[in-house]
């Protein structure tokens, strides 16, 4: 995900005015603010200016922040300080901020003093901070608990992995080739309101590029792949001369996404059906692209090609699906698609069968496409949604991949249960909360982060 987040950290107290006189402090108010940003240390490059205790030090703040460039702004105080001064770095930025409520002591002993108080006391100011936030219009989020908490730095880690995902959204470029599956209207978008809010650019391919990369890929290339398929997976059962041509697509597939600089597809996968030149479905090359790290989705849905983003980002790997069968006394749904998913996260590779399509014939026939179960393991799943003007909604679903046999339907398959509530329950909410028909999907519990990267996307969401 490229270089590290910048994360400017502001720690603030009042120590000395007209009427406090505390000052003799300082040294360990310091020292206490330094330990509070050594703990982003080891989750980016921690920007910190110093202890700020008057105006001129938070509008040093600020300039070194904007300076920085940083990516989130953490505030917090070891005792109340007056709103106005922090304010001046938050009316002269615009990074994310970051509100940490904590402390370094856990009780409040019989003997405290107030020494002790002063270095202790960061609520008292902080409700001010959260309204004068508020005031001007910022956006901020909250983060509390004790200075030494793991689940308290694990949900900071998580705004900064959120935080991640988002500044990666910004660089994406999609490539887009053919259209929407002909009535599939959830997957017609504004992708002007798609670059503005969540980042990534689709940029339009001609599909006759494919056609012409194709032509220039020699039948020696084409078999040094099927051998090497032949090794990784547990059997090709397609004939010869199909085989090439499904291997010759998706080596043209790779070589159009390196030579265009894609970081994901959204491809209408019929496109070439009868063009005699390819004459295939390409569900064996898309695949085979999403193993290597790089979503491609069905029927031109640009919509789940950033969530397969957001999911890599996460995960450094993902898959495509629908909603299928339902297995009810399993509990359960079968997840799939017309052929095309990640044979990287099959159960195991021997157990993938690279088989003739049965979705959708060219002119050429059947091309080559997978057929295997995805291992179990946790999973969530995401669904992003364009509910028009400007709305986009993010759906969140943990639960777990069950093993399963695969079914003879020349594709991949999950047998999915919800980590929460019956089968009936997720089926009505997925629906009724406006997810596509489409979805990614990742190994791992990932709801927390998905959440805080909704909230600072500033775009709706909705666990299921």
């Amino acid at each position: 995900m490229g270089q590290s987040p910048k994360i400017g950290v502001l720690v603030t107290a009042l120590l000395e005015d007209d009427f406090n006189k505390t000052g003799y402090l300082r040294p360990q108010a310091r020292e206490a603010a330094q330990k509070i940003a050594s703990v982003f240390n080891s989750m980016g490059q921690t920007i910190f200016p110093g202890l700020v205790e008057e105006e001129w030090q938070a509008q040093q703040a600020a300039e070194t922040f904007n300076r920085e460039m940083v990516d989130l702004i953490v505030f917090t105080e070891l005792a109340y300080t007056k709103g106005i001064v922090p304010l001046r770095t938050f009316l002269s930025t615009h990074a994310p901020i970051l509100l940490w409520i904590t402390q370094f002591i856990r009780s409040f002993p019989e003997k405290a003093d107030f020494d002790l108080v002063m270095l202790n006391s960061g609520m008292c100011g902080l409700p001010e901070i959260g309204q004068l936030l508020q005031r001007i219009g910022r956006t901020f989020f909250v983060v509390s608990g004790h200075f030494e908490d793991p689940k308290v730095h694990q949900s900071l880690k998580e705004w900064i992995d959120a935080l991640k995902v988002k500044r990666t959204l910004q660089e994406p470029k999609i490539g887009t080739i053919g259209h929407p599956f002909e009535g599939m209207a959830d997957l017609r978008l504004d992708e002007i309101s798609l670059r503005k809010f969540l980042g990534p650019v689709c940029w339009p391919v001609e599909h006759e590029v494919i056609p012409q990369i194709m032509s220039t890929i020699d039948e020696k290339s084409a078999r040094s792949l099927i051998l090497e398929e032949e090794r990784a997976y547990g059997g090709i059962e397609v004939p010869e001369e199909t085989m090439l041509r499904s291997a010759k697509l998706a080596l043209a597939l790779e070589k159009m996404v390196e030579e265009k600089n894609l970081s994901a597809v959204a491809l209408f996968d019929q496109i070439w059906l009868d063009d005699p030149r390819v004459g295939i479905i390409p569900s064996y090359g898309t695949s085979r692209m999403v193993s290597k790290g790089i979503p491609f989705t069905c029927e031109m849905d640009i919509a789940q090609a950033v969530s397969m983003i957001i999911c890599n980002s996460l995960t450094g790997s993902s898959t495509f699906l629908e909603n299928y069968v339902i297995d009810f006394e399993e509990n359960a749904i079968i997840l799939s698609h017309d052929g095309h998913g990640n044979p990287a996260l099959a159960t195991h590779p021997k157990e993938v069968k690279i088989k003739p399509s049965i979705y959708y014939r060219g002119v050429h026939g059947f091309g080559a496409s997978f057929e295997y179960a995805y291992h179990p393991g946790n999973v969530t799943l995401l669904s992003l949604s364009y509910l028009g003007q400007d709305r986009w909604k993010l759906i969140i679903c943990e639960g777990e991949s069950i093993p399963m046999a695969p079914r003879p339907i020349v594709a991949p398959q999950m047998l999915f249960r919800p980590k929460n509530g019956s089968i009936e329950s997720y089926t009505k909410l997925w629906v009724q909360e406006g997810a596509s028909h489409h979805h990614a999907l990742a190994y791992g519990h990932w709801e927390s982060v998905l959440v805080k990267i909704a909230s600072l996307l500033g775009v709706d969401y909705r666990v299921i």
